[in-house]
């Protein structure tokens, strides 16, 4: 730990006061207010989970060592703070060989309870604004590990799964506006680089937030900031933000300028930020405080004897999320899906077809394989009737049969979702025409099993 009076100095010049005024909003009942939670690595090689603990952190005290939060647990990590700043939900196993589950520590009672009891691995919970708890839960597609959003009461009940394509789903965040921003990576038939997406908590409206630019992706999920900001770590280990109202065209990267890398950020106050951080690869991951405004080095709060990741300030937001409404109607398992333009892309065609580059069909294809080829409209919009909650691809086709754009990826519908969109692979930004396509002036084609026909 630092204990020098000028790095003391500094600290109360630049942190004290961003997280001084958070802090009071925090019930006053709770003695953790203001201290920082981070998790502290056992094994400081390969950055295994295996051993990790949760510590607290009083930063406002600089010469107090840290203590540890998850006693009990052989291993602790993922910690995420409720909206109230009274609750932390965790990933614990209390013996080695035991799967992930997810507990949650109340501040005020100093209690910890179980929050899941599953078989597979349940990993990274973040808290919702309802009260319920989303976490990521292990799973397996066609011989492919995966992971699906589900969230829950805080007790365990009401269990519900939220995604559905095959994709590793992790590292959900509750967004001021009340969507819940993720990480996903799909995993069937192949792996591809991970990127982020938003939805609602019921997992309705599910679209690409931010998908990287070049060689660089998230390596994991971002973390909202007061000003209006998205910050993420890349794959490289470099810290960047995009701006929340143009996700797509505003990525920012911070730390091009400074030695080393990040592995986590939790904003706390304007442009200020809790990281994880080395300067050097000799060196373990600590904690700082970075300025995006100044972009100069972080400078150094708390160093442990191993990686510490995972900051985060227990304090109560000014401002809760939104609850969000929700359309799913779980007796009706059935979707709608439009489409104004499949010809309406922002990809190329696909290299190699001869025949027409417009599109005059798509091919509907689930996880066991083609479903339907469907005509689209003469203004190339489409209008169908699926089944919900099962995941589908899509491709466009020529007069001659071959594919203009896709296969595309993964998309589902949740239980009485309707769902339209501008074309296929089209600018996510883009508002769709005032018009009305031609496909909606008919009944829907529908395409669902027999079982699963309900009306809506």
């Amino acid at each position: 730990m630092i204990r020098s009076s000028r790095w003391f100095n500094l600290f109360r010049l630049t942190v004290y006061t961003g997280i001084a005024s958070v802090s009071f909003l925090s019930c006053s009942s709770n003695s953790y207010e203001g201290v920082v939670v981070a998790v502290e690595l056992q094994d400081t090689q390969d950055g295994s989970l295996e051993g990790a603990k949760l510590i607290t952190i009083d930063i406002q005290n600089p010469g107090k060592p840290a203590k540890i939060l998850s006693t009990g647990f052989e291993s602790a990590s993922a910690p995420a703070i409720s909206h109230q700043g009274r609750y932390i939900f965790f990933q614990g196993k209390k013996e080695g060989d035991q799967s992930w589950q997810i507990w949650v520590t109340d501040l005020q009672r100093r209690s910890t309870s179980r929050v899941t009891d599953l078989p597979e691995n349940c990993i990274e919970p973040t808290s919702l604004p309802d009260g319920t708890v989303m976490f990521s839960r292990e799973g397996t597609v066609k011989g492919k590990k995966v992971h699906d959003l589900y969230h829950c009461q805080m007790d365990g009940s009401d269990l519900r799964r939220i995604t559905f394509n095959p994709a590793h789903n992790l590292s959900a965040t509750v967004l001021q506006e009340g969507r819940v921003l993720y990480s996903s990576s799909q995993q069937y038939p192949d792996s591809k680089t991970p990127v982020l997406m938003v939805m609602r908590p019921d997992g309705t409206k599910s679209e690409i937030y931010y998908w990287g630019a070049g060689d660089s992706a998230p390596a994991g999920g971002g973390a909202e900031s007061e000003d209006g900001y998205i910050y993420f770590i890349e794959n490289g280990g470099q810290l960047s933000r995009v701006l929340h109202k143009r996700p797509l065209h505003t990525m920012e990267r911070l730390s091009g300028a400074l030695p080393g890398n990040f592995s986590s950020v939790f904003p706390i106050k304007g442009s200020k930020s809790l990281v994880s951080y080395r300067p050097s690869d000799k060196e373990p991951f600590a904690l700082y405080t970075f300025d995006a405004n100044t972009k100069e080095a972080p400078l150094l709060i708390y160093k442990g004897s191993s990686h510490v990741t995972d900051p985060l300030l227990v304090a109560s937001m000014e401002k809760r999320p939104f609850i969000l409404p929700s359309p799913v109607e779980l007796n009706n398992p059935t979707a709608i899906l439009m489409s104004q333009d499949i010809n309406h892309s922002m990809l190329p065609v696909n290299m190699g077809i001869s025949g027409d580059s417009a599109a005059n069909r798509i091919r509907v294809s689930t996880l066991e394989g083609e479903l339907a080829v469907v005509e689209v409209k003469a203004d190339g919009s489409f209008y169908l009737k699926l089944d919900a909650d099962i995941p589908l691809r899509i491709e466009t086709l020529n007069s001659q049969g071959e594919i203009v754009r896709g296969p595309s990826d993964w998309i589902y519908l949740r239980a009485n979702e309707r769902r339209a969109c501008v074309g296929c692979h089209a600018n996510p930004e883009l508002a769709p025409i005032n018009i009305q396509p031609l496909a909606v002036k008919e009944d829907p084609v529908v395409l669902v099993t027999e079982k699963k026909e309900t009306s809506h």
